[in-house]
């Protein structure tokens, strides 16, 4: 899956802006679980509460919540058609 992450980011031509990548595959507990969220923080070395997660669903969101991250609902910003 990191392969597949990976591959998309730079396809899109973004990958520069991300320090790390978290994947599933690298955790044991998933969503609602925040194992994910704390990998991602862990990887980028930057304490929970100057984190800011983006989600868009309810059990990402509950991880964030869980372990004091900012919580960006990204389901907000579509827009309705």
């Amino acid at each position: 899956m990191v392969a597949s992450v990976e591959q998309v980011l730079t396809r899109l031509s973004i990958r520069h802006l991300f320090d790390a990548i978290a994947t599933s595959e690298d955790v044991v507990n998933q969503k609602p679980a925040p194992d994910i969220f704390l990998a991602a923080a862990r990887r980028i070395g930057v304490e929970l509460q100057f984190c800011r997660a983006c989600e868009a669903t309810d059990l990402g969101m509950q991880a964030i919540r869980a372990v004091g991250m900012e919580a960006v609902d990204v389901r907000e910003m579509l827009v309705k058609r």
